[in-house]
């Protein structure tokens, strides 16, 4: 599967869980919606492979030039018509996309 949608409550471990995962993977890149959230809720030796998705078009301009299998979403903050256009990028390049989200 290359997307894989985690929907859970605020307040239930999504961030430890990809920090988590993150260990284990050397390869994997994580995504955020700011960058308060990597700063504050990443440990130093990850913020590394953290990135800040702010402008669309530049993330997927910087996503196409790493190298990486897997990439965790922590909270997502785009439009659904945005969305659509990253998961398409990636699902091109057979990357695994696994989200943590809260959905509303």
């Amino acid at each position: 599967m290359m997307l894989e949608l985690h929907n859970q409550n605020r307040g239930t471990g999504k961030t430890t869980k990809i920090i988590e995962l993150m260990e284990q993977d050397e390869s994997a890149l994580c995504l955020v919606p700011n960058s308060m959230i990597k700063r504050y809720n990443f440990p130093k030796n990850l913020q590394k492979r953290i990135l800040v998705g702010v402008n669309l078009e530049h993330l997927i301009d910087e996503l196409r030039s790493m190298r990486f299998t897997k990439l965790f979403v922590d909270e997502l903050s785009y439009s659904k018509f945005n969305l659509a256009e990253l998961f398409y990028e990636l699902g091109r390049s057979r990357i695994q996309v696994i989200v943590f989200g809260t959905g509303q």
